[in-house]
């Protein structure tokens, strides 16, 4: 069987692809688009049997991100 020009994308091409794509949308779809990103990770989460490490570690996250830009705003003259 000869397969001639086939050619398979590589995972930077199809990266490269779908942010074009995502540049390209109107800012309701990006928003739709995030969203539905962010529904799939919570279904992902709430299915997962690892679900309670998975949302301890996303709760670390939130926190350490509140402490940074606390920090940022002391060094930057603003009140935290």
């Amino acid at each position: 069987m000869d397969l001639g020009d086939l050619h398979f994308p590589t995972a930077a091409e199809v990266s490269a692809e779908e942010a074009a794509r995502f540049r390209e949308a109107t800012p309701a779809e990006r928003m739709r688009a995030i969203r539905s990103v962010l529904a799939a990770g919570a279904v992902l989460i709430a299915r997962s049997p690892k679900r309670a490490f998975v949302e301890a570690y996303r709760q670390r996250q939130e926190d350490l991100a509140r402490e940074a830009i606390a920090q940022f705003l002391v060094r930057h003259g603003g009140n935290p």
